[in-house]
């Protein structure tokens, strides 16, 4: 009894170092409200929520990713779909412009090259980011597939992993919308600028250090059937087989206001 008292003075339960690690992660964060002229816009603070599992993009800073033979490169988190609703300094995200052209409150455009920055109550300034496959072995999922990731960063511009595309579900809406504001609520696909591959949230359970969350990935999902094909024919569209197929649910997002 008095070894507990003790360590439970000292601080050094584990279940008291386990409250510790994961209470900065769970600070209740304030999001934007709705904007009036229904755009997103740089530094709205916001969800991204996947229309495949309906589940929240967000952190595990108690899950560090093994980073081979470069131990001192800046560290690297794991990120899941969290299940739970509502708004915390884990799962809250604002778009950033990579380049510098997008001043906050300004519209964030399709096609524009914008990072994902995580809540500034997490303590750790951080965004998603990913990578192919190299030296520096990534492989801790069990979806096999690209990693994703919250890469911590010490400099003043995020590396060129980190930075995104934004496009519009709909194909055959990409090329016109391109430099047109990206309309807040409305589906959209997250292109990774340098692997070219869609962020996807998969219903793949993964224990997490908030218990089972749902993995996420960079991979482009697609119809591996003719329906898109024929769908396209019934309303009188091209059907070459130059054209890109349509993302399926698991590419597909959403932005949550308050």
């Amino acid at each position: 009894m008095m070894d507990y008292i003790e360590s439970k003075e000292s601080g050094s339960l584990v279940l008291l170092k386990k409250q510790a690690k994961l209470a900065p992660q769970l600070v209740p964060v304030a999001l934007t409200e709705p904007p009036a002229d229904g755009t997103l816009h740089f530094g709205d603070c916001v969800l991204l929520q996947s229309m495949c599992n309906e589940g929240t993009l967000a952190v595990s800073l108690g899950q560090q990713l093994y980073q081979g033979d470069n131990p001192d490169a800046d560290p690297m988190y794991a990120t899941y779909a969290c299940p739970i609703k509502g708004a915390f300094s884990r799962n809250s995200i604002k778009f950033v412009s990579y380049d510098g052209a997008g001043a906050a409150g300004a519209p964030v455009l399709y096609g524009q090259k914008v990072c994902i920055e995580f809540a500034s109550e997490l303590g750790v300034r951080g965004f998603l980011s990913s990578m192919r496959s190299g030296r520096v072995q990534l492989a801790t999922q069990l979806i096999n597939k690209q990693e994703i990731f919250m890469q911590a960063t010490t400099g003043e511009k995020p590396p060129y992993d980190c930075a995104w595309e934004i496009l519009p579900a709909n194909v055959d809406d990409r090329i016109i919308s391109q430099g047109t504001p990206v309309v807040a609520g409305a589906p959209l696909v997250l292109t990774h600028c340098f692997t070219n591959k869609r962020l996807a949230a998969v219903h793949v359970p993964m224990q997490t250090d908030f218990g089972t969350e749902f993995g996420v990935c960079a991979h482009t999902y697609t119809e591996t059937g003719k329906v898109n094909k024929l769908m396209r024919e019934s309303m009188g569209r091209p059907t070459s087989s130059l054209i890109s197929r349509t993302e399926t649910t698991e590419n597909l997002w959403s932005i949550l206001y308050a």
